[in-house]
């Protein structure tokens, strides 16, 4: 647990305080999320845009809308069609279940909260999670591709190991009111030194803490 605290100390200490824009709005968050999923922040941000511009990301528009139409506004994330459809069932079901508000949810305890969010279409636990970390202000620290690798890399976690275990493990190294910070901080170490592809041991401010140091194209 100690390397642990002190992989989470350096990272925290390196990115700092991170402050970034809220939406405001669960719904306009989680389809963010779905958008996200699996594509660059770039295209993420374009096809939210285009949504935002030609449907409204309002549970009742895109409910309304027809799948054809949702595609064509999120094409820049990839898969347009697949998304296309969820999205609405998203919207749909929203508009069903919770009168088109999911504000109400947030109000619930955690596990409850995160339950409900993962009976949508399309939200696994990362997508519930950062729903609720960024428009809930819970106490959760969300495990994005970049994050997972670099706790099996680092070998905090055996390789096998599922969301919640990387979860628990790095929560349990930080005060949760810096699981914000931690989060987007291990996620700009993934994209800017700890790589998918040719990470850059030679610039890493965690190399003296990796089992993998000097090893060519670690996993």
């Amino acid at each position: 647990m100690e390397r642990v605290e002190e992989i989470v100390s350096r990272v925290l200490t390196r990115y700092g305080v991170m402050n970034p824009p809220r939406i405001g709005d669960p719904f306009k968050g989680l389809i963010r999320t779905i958008l996200s999923q699996n594509t660059s922040r770039a295209n993420t941000q374009a096809a939210y845009r285009r949504l935002e511009s030609l449907i409204g990301v309002e549970p009742r528009r895109l409910a309304e809308a027809s799948i054809e139409e949702i595609a064509e506004a999120i094409r820049p994330a990839g898969m347009h069609r697949q998304r296309a459809g969820v999205i609405k069932r998203v919207a749909e079901l929203i508009l069903r279940r919770y009168g088109g508000d999911l504000k109400p949810l947030l109000d619930r305890p955690y596990e409850e909260a995160r339950r409900l969010l993962m009976e949508l279409p399309g939200v696994g636990r990362k997508t519930a999670d950062v729903v609720l970390l960024f428009e809930g202000g819970f106490r959760v620290l969300p495990i994005d591709r970049h994050i997972h690798r670099i706790a099996v890399r680092l070998g905090l976690v055996p390789r096998g190991a599922d969301y919640d275990e990387v979860r628990r493990t790095l929560e349990a190294a930080a005060s949760p009111e810096r699981y914000l910070d931690l989060h987007l901080g291990l996620i700009r170490f993934g994209r800017e030194i700890c790589r998918a592809r040719r990470p850059r041991c030679d610039a890493c401010f965690l190399s003296d803490l990796c089992p993998r140091r000097g090893v060519s194209n670690p996993p």
